[in-house]
């Protein structure tokens, strides 16, 4: 019995041990990147990343009522800096700046925007949980968009607003610019002039070595190029 004991114990410390997986939670829009992030983080540290997405609204809620996340990737920079305030997360800090863009089935352009809407089904995040959604009112407000004349449909997060134009079940979209590659879009309006870029911050919320290392890996050269490579802007 104790040799079989004996055995078994020097069999456990001769096997490597599993690396916690880090759980990363991501907006919709940064799915791509993060999905690349994970992918090359795994590959240099043999760390698993295990991520979780929805609209920023959503996810800060689940954190603030206990969910295991490690590391908060957010649309903005409002609710990453209000878990630092309530003790939820160590750390704030942008990753990126995302832009909003319109897309559509049929040409469009600033100056006719309020023309090729009419009567047509316009897909947007809901703007009470995601910032994209919040900035597609703010476009709309800028051109003097009456929703009467249109029909707007309200998606969760950008990425399923995206979805809904993908599927054909939208003329129009408001969507982030690191989608523009996934809707495939036949034209493509930049919201630059109108739309203000947004801040997206991440948050550390786990205290654990690895979400550590996940965190330092987020901000390096790696993670910076797959972020512009997905048509983020970058912090200084």
């Amino acid at each position: 019995m104790l040799a079989r004991l004996l055995i078994t114990a020097l069999t456990f410390l001769a096997s490597p041990l599993r690396a916690e997986t880090v759980i990363v939670a991501t907006a919709a829009n940064a799915l791509p990147a993060a999905e690349e992030i994970a992918t090359a983080f795994t590959r240099e540290t043999g760390i698993d990343v295990s991520l979780t997405h929805g609209s920023t609204g959503a996810l800060y809620a689940q954190i603030v009522s206990g969910a295991p996340i490690d590391v908060f990737m957010a649309a903005d920079d409002i609710r990453p800096s209000r878990l630092v305030s309530s003790g939820d997360a160590s750390e704030t800090r942008t990753y990126g700046v995302g832009r909003l863009i319109l897309v559509g089935r049929s040409e469009i352009s600033l100056e006719t925007v309020a023309d090729k809407f009419q009567g047509q089904t316009v897909a947007m995040a809901d703007p009470l949980v995601a910032p994209y959604g919040l900035a597609a009112v703010v476009v709309m407000e800028k051109l003097r968009l009456d929703t009467a004349t249109f029909r707007p449909v309200m998606a969760a997060n950008v990425g399923q607003a995206a979805a809904l134009f993908t599927t054909g079940n939208a003329e129009f979209a408001f969507v982030a610019a690191s989608q523009a590659g996934l809707v495939s879009a036949p034209h493509t309006v930049s919201l630059d002039p109108i739309a203000p870029p947004i801040s997206q911050n991440a948050a550390l919320v786990g205290d654990s070595p690895e979400a550590k290392a996940f965190w330092g890996f987020l901000f390096s050269d790696t993670a910076r190029d797959i972020l512009s490579a997905n048509a983020f802007g970058l912090p200084e």
